[in-house]
C-alpha cells in the first residue's frame, strides 16, 4: 500500500514536470515496489487533524539553527529533515543526541531501498537526508528544509523539479507543519512568508578591491592572467603571518580552461563528446569539462600538424603557482587538500566554501567575482549573493570574526556593494527585475537540454517552441541548455510533452 500522499506528488511532479506520471512513480518508488514485491502493510496511524502552516528560521549562525532544529526534533511528531547536499546532512544525523538518533534514519542513495522499507514499516520517526528524502514514505506531521534557498535541491534524475518544492506541495497535502531555514530566504519564501530581513555583515569586514586597479600576473603558456590587488596580497600576508587560515576563490579549475594550437587556433576537443577540454598537472593532462574524459595532452594538432599549443584563461592550478612566489614560506593547498591537514593558503573554486564548517578562516577573498555572475541561468545575481553571504557567516559564531574580500569588474562591484549595504536594497532590484522578465518566483523557467543522439535537433525544439509563439533563450552553445520563461506551463508542455524521452526538461519556479 502506498501513501496517498505519494501517489497526489507523482499526479502532481508528472505533470509539472512534463515526465509523465509513470515516470515521476518510476524515480519516487524504489524499482521492487514498482515491480510488485509484496511489502508488509504498515501499522495504522491516528493522524489527527491538522491544517497546513509554515514558520521559518533564517539565521545566519548555523549553531543557533542547529539548536532550534534539535528542539523541534524533541517533539514527538513524524519529522523530515531535508538538506541540500550529503555531506551537511550526515554531519547533522552524526552530532544528533543519542536519545534522538535512536528514532531517527540518515536517508541515504546507496541504501534507498533498504531505507525505503524501513520507514515503510514505520519503525523510525525521523528521516534526515538530501533531496531524494523527500520521497520518503513516512507521512511526515513536519517538514524541515535546510538551507532552503540552495541549488542543492535540484533533483538530477527525473522528475526534474527542485525537493523544496515538492516537500511544499506534500506539507500543504497533509495538513503538516513546514519549516523553512537557513541564512537567506529564497525569493519565493521572502514573497509569501514575508520573514525578517538577514542580518548585515559588519562593514568593516568587508573589503572591495577593484579589478581594474591591480597586477596582471601571468603564468608561462597561458594566454590571460589572474588580478591580484594590493589589499588581497598585503591583507592576505598579514592574515598567514598571524597563524591564520586564508582562503582564495577562483572558479576556474585546472592549470588553464582550454587548452588550442596556437598555429591554427582550433581547441584540443575531447575525442568522447568534442567538448573543449582544459589543462591540468603542468599542461600534460587534459580533461573534458563536461564528460570528464583524461587524455594526454597530443604531440601535433589533429587540424595542421604543428606541435605548439597554449592555454587560455589561467585556472586554479597556475594561480597556485604565482602565490608560490608571493608566499613562498606558506603551505599552499589546492582543491583536494585533506580537509583536517589545512593550515596556510587554500586556492580552490567556489567548493572551498565547504572547507568552511571544518577549517577556521580568518579571510575569504573572490579573486573575480564576475566570473560567477557571467553564468547564463537566470538566478546567477542571487546565488552569488548567496555565495558571499555564506563566505561570510558559514561555520562562525558570534563571537568569532571573519574578513571577506571581494575583487570585481562593474557588474561584480554593484552586487559586491549591495551585499555590503545589506539585503533590502539588492532584493527590491532583483525582484523587479523577475517581475518585468516574468522569471521565477513570478513565473517559470524551463530549461530544455537534448540528449546526446536523440531523434530531434536542438534547431528543431527551438522552431516548434518559437511557432508556439514562446521566446526562447538560447546560449549559442552546442553544451548549454535553451530557456524558456513563462507565466503558464499550458503551452510548454503541449510542446515538450510528445518528446519528453529525448530530452531533460527542469521546470524552475523559485
Amino acid at each position: 500500500m502506498i501513501d496517498p500522499d505519494i501517489w497526489d506528488m507523482a499526479l502532481w511532479a508528472g505533470k509539472v514536470s512534463m515526465c509523465g506520471v509513470s515516470a515521476a512513480l518510476r524515480a519516487i518508488l524504489p524499482r521492487p515496489v514498482i515491480e510488485g514485491e509484496e511489502l508488509k502493510a504498515p501499522p495504522l496511524i491516528h493522524e489527527g487533524h491538522k491544517n497546513f502552516h509554515e514558520i521559518n528560521c533564517f539565521n545566519p549562525f548555523d549553531n543557533e539553527r542547529v539548536n532550534f532544529y534539535l528542539s523541534e526534533l524533541e517533539k514527538p511528531e513524524r519529522t523530515l529533515m531535508l538538506f541540500p547536499t550529503k555531506e551537511t546532512a550526515k554531519n547533522f544525523y552524526d552530532n544528533l543526541p543519542e536519545h534522538i538518533k535512536t528514532q531517527s534514519l540518515l536517508w541515504t542513495t546507496k541504501s534507498q531501498y533498504q531505507s525505503w522499507l524501513l520507514v515503510h514499516e514505520k519503525n523510525v520517526r525521523i528521516v534526515i537526508g538530501t533531496s531524494g528524502a523527500v520521497f520518503a514514505p513516512l507521512r511526515p506531521q513536519k517538514i524541515i528544509i535546510e538551507d532552503e534557498s540552495s541549488e542543492g535541491y535540484m533533483l538530477q534524475r527525473t522528475p526534474h523539479l527542485s525537493a523544496r518544492t515538492l516537500a511544499g506541495r506534500r506539507a500543504l497535502t497533509l495538513g503538516a507543519e513546514l519549516i523553512t531555514g537557513g541564512r537567506v530566504p529564497s525569493l519565493k519564501t521572502y514573497l509569501r512568508a514575508k520573514p525578517k530581513p538577514p542580518e548585515i555583515p559588519d562593514r568593516k569586514n568587508i573589503v572591495l578591491a577593484d579589478i581594474y586597479h591591480s597586477r596582471r600576473e601571468e603564468e608561462h603558456g597561458i594566454e590571460g592572467n589572474i588580478p591580484l590587488t594590493f589589499s588581497l596580497v598585503k591583507r592576505t600576508y598579514r592574515e598567514l603571518a598571524q597563524g591564520h587560515n586564508v582562503i582564495w576563490i577562483l572558479d576556474r579549475l585546472g592549470e588553464s580552461s582550454e587548452v588550442f594550437c596556437r598555429h591554427c587556433g582550433q581547441s584540443v576537443k575531447c575525442p568522447k563528446c568534442s567538448n573543449i577540454m582544459r589543462s591540468i598537472h603542468d599542461g600534460n593532462i587534459l580533461r573534458c569539462h563536461l564528460c570528464g574524459t583524461i587524455i594526454e595532452l597530443p604531440e601535433k594538432c589533429n587540424n595542421c600538424g604543428h606541435d605548439f599549443f597554449m592555454g587560455k584563461r589561467p585556472g586554479i592550478e597556475a594561480l597556485a603557482k604565482i602565490a608560490g612566489k608571493y608566499y613562498p614560506n606558506v603551505k599552499l593547498y589546492v582543491k583536494g587538500a585533506k580537509k583536517n591537514s589545512m593550515k596556510g593558503l587554500i586556492i580552490s573554486t567556489q567548493r572551498a566554501l565547504e572547507l568552511l564548517d571544518t577549517v577556521k578562516t580568518s579571510l575569504v577573498a573572490w579573486l573575480d567575482l564576475d566570473l560567477e555572475l557571467w553564468r547564463p541561468e537566470h538566478n546567477s545575481s542571487f546565488n552569488v549573493y548567496l555565495m558571499l553571504y555564506e563566505s561570510y557567516y558559514r561555520g562562525r559564531d558570534r563571537n568569532s570574526d571573519r574578513k571577506v574580500l571581494i575583487q570585481a569588474r562593474r557588474d561584480g562591484m554593484k552586487l559586491a556593494h549591495f551585499f555590503a549595504e545589506g539585503w533590502e536594497k539588492f532584493i527590491r532590484e532583483e525582484l523587479q527585475e523577475r517581475e518585468n522578465l516574468m522569471l521565477p518566483p513570478y513565473g517559470f523557467v524551463v530549461e530544455i537540454v537534448v540528449e546526446k543522439n536523440s531523434k530531434i535537433t536542438r534547431e528543431k525544439i527551438v522552431e516548434l517552441l518559437e511557432d508556439s509563439g514562446l521566446f526562447v533563450m538560447d546560449p549559442g552553445e552546442e553544451d548549454l541548455p535553451l530557456y524558456v520563461s513563462t507565466d503558464s506551463l499550458e503551452a510548454v508542455r503541449k510542446v515538450l510533452e510528445p518528446l519528453h524521452k529525448f530530452l531533460k526538461i527542469t521546470v524552475r519556479s523559485e
